[in-house]
């Protein structure tokens, strides 16, 4: 999953608790450095009742925050993932390759390790992932914003500049919605890495809104993707389902894509 994908907030109280839904589409832009499958950068994010979807190049992410449902939706291949079942399988091959290392002659599982960095999942360290704020404060659009950094691994990966929800004009509910989206999200992504990733949701700080997501790659700008305009009502429910026509992708065509 990407890093640009785990832009959000700590979960705070309970959906049941919170007014009506406004709803809201928030849609953003490559501004530098292009858009390709190795390098997707967020399209939307839009928020219906108690459902959220983020677009980036050919896959959107549906979440539907009351059931706790995550669904990948690859629309260059008519197909759709459900997040749920693909950890399960993750899982599941993560612990018979563990077995399969356990029983290796101590010279072979060595060799495995140090072509691993030491890092074989769900044995060695965890891989350390820090957001921390520049104190570099920009202005993006309509937005005053605060740049934090993203490293992964010591790697400078991403600086997101994160206005507050509240002068993006995101209401009390609707950002109830993004809090338990992204603890959704966080979750998923753990453990699909088997313990492995500190998820940098854990570092977020709370009622904070993406307007600019820049993407670093050996140190240089590869690419920066800004919100173009937020509007609230109006969305569609069927944006936050699978459409018809797609079918549910097996492990087997994803090792093959």
């Amino acid at each position: 999953m990407h890093v640009r994908f785990a832009l959000a907030v700590a979960i705070v109280g309970c959906l049941a608790s919170v007014p009506a839904m406004a709803d809201f589409r928030a849609e953003f832009a490559v501004v530098k450095g292009g858009q390709s499958a190795e390098m997707p950068g967020m399209s939307r994010l839009e928020l219906g009742g108690n459902k959220m979807r983020m677009d980036a190049d050919n896959v959107s992410m549906l979440f539907d925050t009351g059931s706790g449902k995550m669904v990948a939706l690859m629309h260059d291949k008519h197909q759709y993932m459900d997040m749920q079942k693909i950890v399960e399988t993750a899982s599941a091959a993560m612990a018979q390759a563990n077995a399969a290392l356990a029983n290796l002659p101590p010279e072979q599982r060595a060799m495995i390790e140090q072509r691993m960095g030491g890092k074989i999942p769900g044995m060695g360290a965890k891989m350390d992932v820090s957001v921390t704020p520049t104190g570099v404060r920009d202005r993006v659009g309509n937005y005053n914003c605060e740049v934090y950094r993203t490293q992964v691994g010591g790697e400078h990966m991403e600086d997101v500049c994160l206005a507050n929800v509240s002068d993006a004009g995101i209401s009390g509910a609707d950002q109830a919605t993004l809090r338990r989206a992204f603890e959704e999200m966080k979750t998923i992504t753990e453990k699909m890495s088997n313990g492995m990733f500190h998820s940098p949701l854990n570092a977020m700080p709370a009622d904070k809104f993406p307007v600019r997501m820049t993407r670093f790659d050996n140190g240089k700008v590869a690419q920066v993707v800004e919100l173009k305009s937020l509007t609230t009502g109006g969305v569609s429910a069927g944006d936050f389902a699978i459409p018809a026509g797609y079918s549910e992708a097996d492990m087997g065509s994803l090792r093959r894509h």
